[in-house]
């Protein structure tokens, strides 16, 4: 079984968490970027799947994420469709990167890849956060 990480601000939504576990893996949902962190290093994800909500801010804890977890595949859900928001995304370097709205097979599509990509590129142990 696969454990997926998911940073979703909004209460509200829990679709990414459903689809995924309807699909057989195991999702940890993270509400705030400070419980991010902490998950990063307790629950060793396979897969982070990404809702960015203030661009400025998530660029800032996702840099420290890609510098722990250089391997992570990362899936970047919303933000906007602009250049400069494309560019500062992009230099996380991210699996996969999508805007809102989200076709769920897209998602479900996007972990299947991120798993495959992290099989071929696995980290040698203690090369989490």
């Amino acid at each position: 079984m696969s454990r997926i990480l998911i940073h979703e601000p909004r209460p509200t939504s829990d679709e990414c968490r459903s689809l995924l576990a309807g699909e057989g893996h195991e999702v940890i949902v993270c509400r705030d970027r400070e419980s991010l962190i902490g998950a990063m290093a307790e629950e060793r994800p396979d897969v982070l799947v990404y809702v960015l909500a203030n661009l400025e801010l998530d660029v800032g804890v996702l840099t420290v994420v890609r510098r722990a977890a250089t391997q992570l595949p990362l899936i970047l859900l919303g933000g906007q469709a602009d250049l400069a928001t494309r560019r500062s995304v992009q230099e996380l370097k991210p699996t996969y990167n999508a805007v809102f709205p989200l076709e769920p097979c897209e998602l479900s599509d996007a972990v299947r890849g991120a798993l495959a990509c992290r099989l071929h590129t696995k980290e040698p142990e203690g090369g989490g956060p």
